[in-house]
């Protein structure tokens, strides 16, 4: 995307470490697969996979080999296609991981390991000293094999700054590293901490590394701490169409580039002509649908009743829509309801070919519209509710242990009998 050079020469008064480019990492077939209840075959993959080239995504996160052949698979068939993208395959930092990695045919590695004291201690039972050791190995190891170094610290707004920088320090005088991820891991860090961090560990390190930023949802959070990431000079950031990710989820693709575009003027390299496709292929493949009021791509964001707006919206539609609707090639709509008023009515009659003027019938039509909207039946609301209830928890519940427990004793018993 072209530059606004007015609105990043004034966020960058704001914020002076701002880049004028940011590359765009997307994780939606390895962090958004992870949502629970959410699985993508290899054939969903690869024509996700495309989409997001399409879209001009430049780098996907794109599996875990080691802990899925389907991802090995997916992997191979992607990489088939010959896109121009790079892939990266997730890893922890452990031979069989690394091996995978390749064996799936990445281009890249992004290598992950617990780097807060308390999970380190609570999930591996590992010092520093140790978990260190681990990350050198792992990245020399996936350097060896010709694949590009990317090193995940998980936990990194939870852990310890200064053993951080030492980390990249040692680790990047032996092995030459692309992106150091900090991962907000649990949600748990705000747009002034995630500022602190990434400018705490780029003054120490200088050019040794870019800085990524992979941030989770739990606080509703993701999309201002991606770009608070950004502001402290990270030219790395990641992303899920739709923001689907463990628990709450992950920085939404379309939030964080429609914001990289408008409110900073940064470069990237997405096209926001595809986004709304690529949000509606990742809802008939989840099972994760969007709320009308979803930022960017919900269904509402363009569509307008109140009185007052449509007035001005008719006037000019920059009035209540700072994001154009033509950036994302959608189109602004009036809706009709209890809250519009004369303009919208007349506006709507004007569009199906009544003569408002001859008519002069607006006022009434505005009476009933009015009243329907206010006694309308809400039985149909209710029959909603719980259809997407139910249809959720079918899609999203995960699979049943005890039909898997009996199918299984079943096969083995079968097994025996030949």
């Amino acid at each position: 995307m072209k530059l606004d050079n007015d609105a990043w020469t004034k966020a960058r008064g704001y914020y002076p470490h701002l880049p004028r480019s940011v590359e765009v990492i997307d994780c939606t077939l390895r962090d958004g697969e992870q949502a629970p209840g959410v699985a993508f075959n290899v054939v969903e993959k690869i024509a996700l996979a495309s989409q997001l080239v399409q879209a001009g995504v430049t780098m996907l996160d794109a599996g875990f080999p080691g802990a899925s052949g389907a991802d090995t698979e997916a992997m191979q068939a992607i990489r088939a296609l010959d896109l121009p993208v790079r892939l990266g395959a997730t890893a922890r930092p452990l031979e069989k991981d690394i091996a995978a990695a390749e064996l799936a045919r990445a281009t890249d590695v992004f290598i992950f390991m617990p780097t807060s004291d308390f999970r380190l201690a609570q999930t591996l039972r590992l010092t520093r000293t140790e978990a260190e050791r681990r990350l050198l190995a792992g990245a020399e190891d996936a350097a060896g094999r010709g694949l590009g170094v990317n090193l995940v610290f998980e936990d990194a707004t939870r852990a310890d700054v200064s053993w951080l920088v030492r980390i990249i320090i040692t680790i990047a005088a032996k092995v030459p590293i692309e992106r150091i991820v900090l991962a907000d891991t649990v949600g748990c860090a705000y747009p002034a901490s995630i500022r602190h961090l990434f400018e705490s560990i780029a003054e120490k390190i200088g050019d040794v590394a870019s800085l990524c930023a992979h941030c989770h949802n739990d606080f509703g959070l993701a999309t201002a701490n991606t770009l608070a990431s950004v502001m402290s000079g990270a030219m790395s950031i990641t992303c899920t169409v739709n923001g689907i990710g463990e628990r709450a989820g992950n920085a939404d693709l379309a939030e964080v580039v429609a914001a990289l575009t408008h409110l900073f003027g940064i470069e990237h390299s997405i096209h926001p002509s595809q986004l709304a496709a690529l949000s509606s292929a990742v809802e008939r493949i989840s099972g994760i649908h969007l709320s009308a009021h979803k930022p960017v791509t919900g269904m509402n964001v363009f569509r307008h009743e109140s009185g007052v707006h449509v007035d001005a919206m008719l006037k000019d539609s920059r009035s209540y829509e700072f994001l154009p609707a033509a950036w994302l090639s959608r189109q602004h709509e009036y809706v009709l309801g209890k809250h519009s008023g004369v303009a919208v009515v007349q506006a709507l009659m004007n569009a199906v070919g009544i003569d408002v003027e001859a008519a002069g019938h607006a006022t009434r039509v505005l009476d009933m519209a009015k009243l329907q909207a206010e006694t309308r039946d809400k039985h149909a609301y209710e029959a909603a509710y719980v259809a997407h209830r139910d249809t959720q928890m079918t899609l999203l519940k995960g699979l049943d242990i005890k039909l898997l427990y009996q199918l299984e004793k079943a096969s083995f018993n079968n097994r025996g009998d030949c």
